[in-house]
């Protein structure tokens, strides 16, 4: 056994996990957050997510230099080979959506419309909750090698269409006077942002568990139907 392939190995299996549950936590916050019909957010709530956000840029570049490590120094074998390309692009995608949840929380500290987001917040609420759950499932499907939890990401479908149509609705229903107006429009530009960045973080989960599938089984499902029969 080479004690350097396995020792990097276990690195990168332990940072990984590190990785994907400091993402997790950085979502549950913002699940609390979005929750809040205030724009104010604890300063205590802020400097954990910094805190947080930069361990998850830390361990991103570990992971990214341990990956390539094992590449070019250790001649993996075809599974290990998938499991490290796998690996590469979950990372990719975690932080990105670590990103993602920052440029949220910054746009909900802007939204001055107070009465309108409390209008969409249980809308808005659902659908965050739901992401979360895709995005857990996407990396447990890795973590815990569950073909089941990855194609069930891969078959999430989120209503952010049904969601971006209520909140205009409410939204022109809202105008009334020229002075509310232009604070008004502000808040819609807000909300359907934190919106797209869900929607974003939810193409993120479905990456993560096509890298997880092509982990297990070998096969890229990306831009494909899948065949379930082939996964039994």
């Amino acid at each position: 056994m080479n004690l350097k392939k396995e020792s990097t190995k276990n690195k990168i299996d332990r940072d990984f996990i590190k990785l994907s549950k400091l993402t997790l936590e950085q979502f549950k916050i913002l699940n609390n957050i979005l929750k809040q019909i205030q724009p104010e957010i604890a300063e205590d709530v802020l400097k954990k997510l910094e805190k947080n956000e930069k361990n998850i840029n830390k361990l991103d570049i570990k992971l990214d230099d341990h990956v390539i490590k094992s590449i070019v120094l250790y001649k993996p074998m075809a599974s290990e080979l998938r499991r490290l390309f796998a690996i590469y692009r979950i990372v990719q995608n975690l932080e990105r959506i670590a990103d993602r949840i920052i440029k949220i929380v910054y746009l909900k500290q802007k939204i001055s419309d107070v009465e309108l987001y409390s209008k969409i917040t249980p809308k808005l609420n659902v659908v965050a909750k739901d992401t979360y759950n895709m995005l857990k499932n996407a990396v447990d499907s890795f973590n815990n090698n569950n073909k089941l939890s990855a194609i069930s990401v891969l078959k999430t479908e989120l209503v952010f269409d049904n969601l971006n149509r209520d909140i205009m609705n409410i939204a022109m229903q809202e105008i009334k006077l020229e002075v509310e107006t232009e604070n008004l429009l502000l808040s819609m530009t807000d909300i359907r942002s934190i919106i797209s960045s869900i929607d974003r973080i939810g193409d993120h989960s479905k990456n993560i568990a096509e890298a997880s599938l092509y982990a297990m089984i070998g096969k890229n499902y990306s831009h494909q139907q899948i065949d379930e029969s082939e996964l039994e």
